[in-house]
């Protein structure tokens, strides 16, 4: 039997039509790659969440250390200012220790005063009985011109009795070249002549006194007048000194 000439002849294969496997497997070729997906987008997730973790860390470890040195920091300025303050209270303290003393020596200068003022007048010397004036001053104040004056008025006898009298007060000095005198009524705000005074071991006589412009004080004068005859008056001129 001859051999038929023509076209080749492919061998067919026949199989069943199913439709929804083809289906099948593009869902799960689908899956898949939606499993790989998502295992991509975790594992890089899990890394995103590990590094960002480590720049954490890393960021609380310089916070803490920033700490530390911001108090070694404050701790260094406080000592430095604590050296600097100790200094400046050394000369502090130095400085109030010698006004201390300074005070302390002018007070018992002054204390030493009122104790011979109080033993001149309790114990009295024989040799210079009868009114005196103590511890007499002139001290300038605030205000130009007005000058403070004060004076112990003391009785120096045997036999302390009441001695009553007034005291008059003058101040002389240079007036456009002249000289010049001025008494306690023409220089006080008070316009008194004289101060009354009654004790019976010391008394204290105090005022001010007001100057004209262009006066220059010299010496101020103080007469006592004691109003019993018996006993002697007094007439002193004091140099003005402040």
């Amino acid at each position: 039997m001859g051999k038929v000439k023509g076209s080749k002849q492919h061998q067919m294969v026949v199989v069943p039509h199913r439709p929804w496997m083809r289906v099948w497997i593009f869902c799960f070729g689908l899956a898949t790659v939606a499993a790989l997906c998502g295992l991509t987008y975790l594992h890089g997730l899990d890394e995103g969440l590990a590094a960002k973790r480590g720049v954490l860390a890393e960021r609380d470890a310089l916070l803490i250390s920033l700490a530390r040195t911001e108090k070694v920091l404050a701790q260094t300025r406080q000592e430095l200012a604590d050296v600097k303050l100790g200094g400046e209270v050394d000369v502090l303290a130095n400085e109030e220790v010698r006004q201390s003393v300074e005070a302390l020596q002018s007070q018992i200068a002054e204390l030493n005063e009122e104790i011979r003022f109080y033993k001149g007048v309790m114990v009295p010397n024989a040799d210079s009985t009868g009114l005196r004036i103590e511890q007499f001053a002139i001290s300038a104040t605030e205000v130009p011109d007005r000058f403070h004056y004060s004076m112990h008025l003391t009785q120096i006898v045997e036999k302390h009795e009441y001695v009553i009298g007034t005291v008059k007060i003058a101040v002389v000095g240079m007036l456009d070249g002249n000289k010049k005198n001025y008494q306690l009524s023409e220089v006080s705000e008070s316009k008194l002549s004289q101060i009354k005074f009654r004790f019976r071991y010391f008394q204290k006589i105090a005022g001010d006194v007001i100057l004209p412009d262009g006066f220059i004080p010299e010496q101020m004068i103080v007469v006592v007048l004691p109003s019993d005859q018996k006993v002697r008056g007094l007439d002193k001129t004091f140099e003005w000194r402040l």
